[in-house]
C-alpha cells in the first residue's frame, strides 16, 4: 500500500530567537525522532528545506546538535552565559590591554611624585652655582632641610622606597658641596 501525504515542515519566523529555535528542534526530535506508523526513524524533523530555506540555526542543529552551553547547562543558565559572553569578550577585549598600561601607568606617577623634588634640588643646586641672583639671597641650608624633611615625611609604597633613599642621599651630596654637614 502506498501513503500519499504532504511532508510536515517545522516552521518560524526569521526573528525567532535562536536559542528558542533550538528549544523547538531539540522537542521536536525528542518527540518525533523515533519510528512511527508513517514514518521511519530519523525522519522527522530532517534538515530538508523544501519550500522555505533551511534557518541558518536549523543548520547548525542538525550538523552538530545543540550549542555546547545548552548540551551541558539548563536552558535558562545557557542563555545567560551566551550573553554574558557576548558582553564579556569585548570588555576584556578593552580590559586586557588596559590592565597591561596600568602597572606602568602607577610607576610612572610614583616616580614623577619623587622626581618633582629632584626638580627643586636641582633649582637649589643652580642657584649655588650663580650667587648673584635673588634666589641665591635664600638660605640654601635651610632650603634643603625643609626639602629633606619633606622628603622624609613622604609616603610611598614600598617598592618605591628606594627612590626616596636616593634622593635624600643626593640632597646630602649637594649639602656637603655648600661644604656643611
Amino acid at each position: 500500500m502506498i501513503l500519499l501525504a504532504s511532508k510536515a515542515s517545522l516552521v518560524v519566523r526569521k526573528d525567532l530567537h535562536p536559542a528558542i529555535q533550538y528549544l523547538l528542534l531539540e522537542a521536536a526530535h525528542e518527540i518525533h525522532s523515533g519510528p512511527g506508523m508513517f514514518r521511519k526513524a530519523g525522519q522527522f524533523p530532517a534538515a530538508e528545506s523544501i519550500d522555505l530555506p533551511l534557518s541558518r540555526h536549523a543548520n547548525q542543529f542538525y550538523k552538530t546538535g545543540p550549542p555546547f552551553l545548552q548540551r551541558h547547562l539548563p536552558f535558562w543558565l545557557a542563555v545567560l552565559t551566551q550573553q554574558l559572553l557576548v558582553l564579556l569578550i569585548p570588555a576584556l577585549a578593552v580590559l586586557y590591554p588596559l590592565l597591561k598600561f596600568l602597572p606602568a601607568l602607577y610607576g610612572w606617577v610614583m616616580r614623577r611624585r619623587v622626581f618633582r623634588f629632584y626638580n627643586e634640588l636641582k633649582l637649589i643646586e643652580d642657584q649655588l652655582g650663580s650667587r648673584n641672583t635673588q634666589e641665591a639671597a635664600a638660605d640654601p641650608v635651610a632650603r634643603l632641610d625643609r626639602l629633606e624633611d619633606r622628603a622624609s615625611g613622604f609616603r610611598l609604597p614600598v617598592s618605591f622606597r628606594p627612590l626616596l633613599y636616593a634622593l635624600r642621599s643626593h640632597i646630602d651630596l649637594v649639602r656637603q658641596r655648600l661644604g656643611r654637614p
